[in-house]
């Protein structure tokens, strides 16, 4: 299995996961003669899919939760919202379901480096974004052995922590191109909306509402809404300022495209220890896929391959499944292991491999 663009899709590929939009199944998994439905996909936003193919074959993509309870919950996520749009009560009870199901599911998952891309139309943004990040941040949870009850916190706070930005106008909230300074203010006004949405329900723990309030906070200062460094911010907020980040950067957004997993990392790395807490960006990295399984990459002899498999140990050298040559015809394919060959280097990701590399203000996060 491997991630493809739907501009690559192929008539010798087949739908490895299923693919949704807006709850409705669009493409089963297993569905053949998939690039007839380009133009059908692109028109609802979703510009990649997993796929099978020969050169992929019997190659797996880990995941810390199962498709199934993932598409679950962006779908309970997106009814509540809605329902709460029409009566102005927010139900948490199905939530609290989803969360439960997610920490259970992520506490009996084995120790994997994991980066699976969930695959949304833009419409759904809001809703895969919360359900990616609350993943991401039980997964650093897990590493510091918080109890099943301050896990269920940490989710809920995840899940609901940009329900705020249903209050923005979405002409501003999902405007391609740059926002003047008016604009970024505005949207900027989410993370009050979201509190004070969240203080109407009395059955919420105030951290869960004061997620959504200071999820944009800095360790250094240099967030919003409030410039809360240091010790002003506690371990839970600093968890979700690192699965938000990480999440927005590795997804499509309405004025910039994704970013390759390894770039993410990179920029999560670099900031560590000013705007994120170390130890929590050590121990998030530490389970992420540095070029993620089914991933294309280009080799320092310009051969181009299919990553296959992890090295923990080393994730900058994972093994590779090689299936063209440096003139870019296939080849039969074949398996090398990064760490015995050590003359071979990774020189680009798949998203480099396509397009320049992107750039980026932290601003756009």
């Amino acid at each position: 299995m491997r991630l493809v663009s739907i501009d690559m899709l192929k008539p010798d590929m087949k739908i490895a996961r299923a693919v949704y939009n807006q709850g409705a199944l669009v493409l089963p998994a297993g569905r053949t003669d998939v690039a007839r439905y380009i133009s059908n996909l692109r028109n609802m936003g979703i510009e990649y899919v997993y796929v099978e193919d020969n050169k992929s074959e019997g190659i797996e993509i880990p995941d810390a939760i199962a498709e199934k309870t993932r598409t679950s919950c962006k779908q309970i996520l997106q009814n509540t919202i809605e329902q709460f749009s029409i009566s102005d009560k927010l139900e948490t009870k199905a939530l609290e379901d989803c969360v439960t199901s997610v920490i259970t599911e992520i506490l009996n998952t084995p120790d994997i480096q994991v980066s699976l891309n969930d695959i949304a139309s833009a419409d759904e943004y809001t809703y895969t974004h919360s359900v990616s990040t609350m993943v991401y941040a039980l997964m650093i949870a897990r590493k510091l052995n918080y109890s099943e009850p301050k896990l269920a916190v940490l989710g809920m706070g995840t899940l609901l922590h940009d329900i705020g930005k249903m209050l923005i106008d979405r002409e501003v909230m999902f405007k391609e191109g740059e926002l003047t300074q008016k604009e970024y203010e505005y949207v900027k006004m989410h993370s009050l909306y979201g509190y004070q949405t969240l203080r109407r329900i009395a059955s919420l723990p105030e951290q869960v509402r004061l997620i959504a309030y200071m999820h944009h906070e800095r360790i250094d200062g240099s967030g919003y809404p409030q410039g809360l460094s240091g010790d002003e911010l506690n371990q839970l907020i600093r968890i979700v300022s690192i699965a938000d980040v990480y999440d927005a950067l590795t997804t499509d957004r309405c004025y910039r495209k994704k970013w390759p997993a390894n770039k993410a990392m990179d920029f999560l790395v670099e900031r560590s220890g000013k705007e994120f807490d170390p130890v929590l960006v050590g121990l998030f990295t530490q389970q992420l896929a540095v070029y993620p399984n089914g991933s294309l990459v280009r080799l320092s002899n310009q051969y181009m391959g299919i990553v296959s498999k992890q090295n923990k140990s080393m994730p900058l050298r994972p093994f590779v499944r090689v299936i063209q040559d440096a003139k870019g015809n296939d080849i039969v394919p074949y398996e090398i292991d990064l760490m015995k060959e050590l003359c071979v280097t990774i020189t680009e990701s798949e998203l480099e491999i396509s397009r320049n590399k992107p750039a980026i203000s932290p601003d756009e996060l």
